[in-house]
């Protein structure tokens, strides 16, 4: 018997249940609430309709082991990551049932999170088909219907502070505290269940903690900026959807969830080696602290699998993203023959800037780096904007309003990280070669740079001037040699220059992970 019964779940618009709100503590409790419905909201509602306990870790533990055609096994779990799961049944009527009961108790545990569901009869012997017909199931269903996960607004209703939807239970819990939305208050009850907090005050063995404030990031007065950081796989999907069998999405997912996690591990330990340096008051970072432990400069807010958003100090959203791209790029999948690559979107905005808009931006300077991905197989790249205030409209809205002169774009990104390969113009390398050049004061004074800077906001006549009086003074452009192109003598090339993105991380690169010896990265 190789018929059964699939349901596939997928969690929809994590990113906007996640970050709608412009409140840290909210965040964090709304990555923990996805984190939790894959665990014990989903086991406590097969175990209701199903009527025995389960172990829903034995596919990850044993994944050559398929139990679903044994004539005593009613259900079993083909996999569940990266924000989706896939539930085999043996009776279609159970099936129903669970879909049934387990969105019932959504309503209540997580209101406003919304999911999507597709049921099919699936036969196990031409998985890679029947696999690929549910999603596409899946995208139907998604498409063709919303459903209602919050309480309306009423004309008598309140509005919650904090999400703009109805304010209908008490923020505390003996009723004397001002009422919110029942979506925001359930996010609040999970901010306690804090993987990341333990994960690093193990790591750290309890010399160091992180932050619920966004306040608490290494910000000082006069550099009040934070990074948001969004960090998504190449080509992750593609992966999973091309898989011949149970076993090998099994693998895969538990390949997948197992590398991002040493990942992540890898980097907080990166971020704790760096400590010296941050808590050292002349570097510019001011180090708090919480329960007798130094904070780190680094927040974590969502690690689903490929999917990452963190937050940082805005002078260490680059270096931190660039290193974590790193750690990913020397990763591979399928028996080391795939290397992983991703790509990065970092958003440097002020603290108090509404931080769903930060995220959006991050999550658009990602996708624009993952069209360099697509034309270049196997690498990750990374695009930034920095926000000295606030801001409206799009990426390329943006951009087209404030980075184009007549001679062509200021910014010169995405970069490639990873990379030695340095015939690439984009090579990140070169842009921190270029930031060190200008960060030396002696032949670069800090007024003569922003009046370079200004001069290629006026385009290549201009700019070229400045370029040649320098030149004469000693202060020849750094010039990207191993390219083949001569920026330093034209200064502009295809309708761009490296420059200006070079002008603008000035104050948001620190010269201490810029290349030399004994740097951070």
């Amino acid at each position: 018997m190789s018929n059964v019964t699939a349901v596939l779940i997928e969690v929809v618009s994590i990113q906007q249940y996640v970050y709608s709100s412009n409140r840290l503590k909210e965040n964090i409790g709304s990555s923990n609430v996805i984190n939790n419905i894959y665990k014990n909201s989903l086991k406590k509602s097969l175990q209701k309709v199903l009527k025995h306990n389960l172990d829903l870790a034995t596919w990850e533990d044993k994944p050559e082991n398929i139990f679903i055609n044994e004539s005593n096994t009613d259900f079993e779990v083909g996999y569940i990551g990266g924000g989706n799961a896939f539930l085999l049944f043996k009776d279609k009527l159970k099936a129903n049932d669970f879909i049934k009961e387990w969105t019932r108790s959504l309503l209540i545990e997580a209101p406003s999170l919304s999911t999507a569901f597709a049921l099919s009869n699936f036969n196990l012997d031409d998985f890679s088909m029947e696999f690929k017909k549910l999603h596409r199931k899946l995208q139907k269903n998604k498409n063709k219907y919303f459903p209602q996960t919050f309480l309306p607004k009423h004309a008598i209703t309140a509005d919650c502070p904090y999400s703009g939807l109805s304010a209908d239970i008490s923020e505390d819990a003996e009723g004397k505290g001002s009422y919110i939305s029942s979506s925001s208050y359930a996010k609040y009850q999970h901010l306690n269940e804090d993987e990341a907090k333990r994960d690093a005050e193990k790591i750290s063995i309890g010399r160091f903690t992180i932050t619920t404030n966004i306040d608490n990031l290494g910000q000082t007065k006069g550099e009040n900026h934070i990074a948001i950081v969004h960090i998504d796989g190449n080509s992750m999907a593609e992966q999973f959807k091309s898989c011949q069998g149970l076993l090998e999405i099994r693998k895969l997912s538990k390949c997948v969830k197992d590398i991002m996690l040493n990942v992540y591990k890898e980097f907080l330990d990166f971020v704790i080696n760096q400590m010296d340096f941050f808590k050292k008051e002349e570097n510019g970072f001011e180090i708090k602290q919480q329960e007798n432990k130094d904070i780190l400069p680094f927040r974590p807010i969502l690690i689903a699998g490929d999917d990452i958003t963190f937050i940082t100090d805005g002078r260490l959203g680059l270096p931190f993203a660039e290193k974590y791209l790193e750690l990913i790029s020397k990763k591979s999948i399928l028996n080391g023959k795939k290397k992983i690559s991703a790509c990065a979107g970092v958003a440097i905005t002020k603290t108090k800037y509404p931080f769903f808009r930060g995220y959006t931006l991050a999550e658009e300077l990602c996708q624009n780096a993952k069209i360099e991905a697509r034309e270049n197989k196997d690498t990750s790249w990374l695009d930034f904007h920095v926000a000295y205030g606030g801001f409206s409209g799009s990426l390329s809205e943006i951009r087209r309003k404030k980075y184009f002169t007549k001679d062509g774009q200021l910014h010169f990104g995405p970069y490639l990280v990873a990379s030695k390969d340095l015939n690439k113009e984009k090579n990140i390398i070169h842009l921190k070669n270029g930031i060190k050049d200008f960060i030396d004061r002696k032949k670069w004074p800090r007024s003569i740079v922003k009046e370079f800077g200004e001069s290629l906001t006026m385009g290549r006549k201009v700019s070229e001037k400045f370029r040649d009086q320098a030149k004469l003074k000693g202060r020849p452009l750094y010039d990207l040699k191993e390219t083949g192109k001569g920026y330093s003598t034209n200064v502009w090339e295809n309708e761009s220059t490296p420059y200006f993105d070079m002008i603008e991380l000035l104050e948001f690169y620190p010269e201490y992970f810029l290349p030399k010896e004994g740097g951070g990265l």
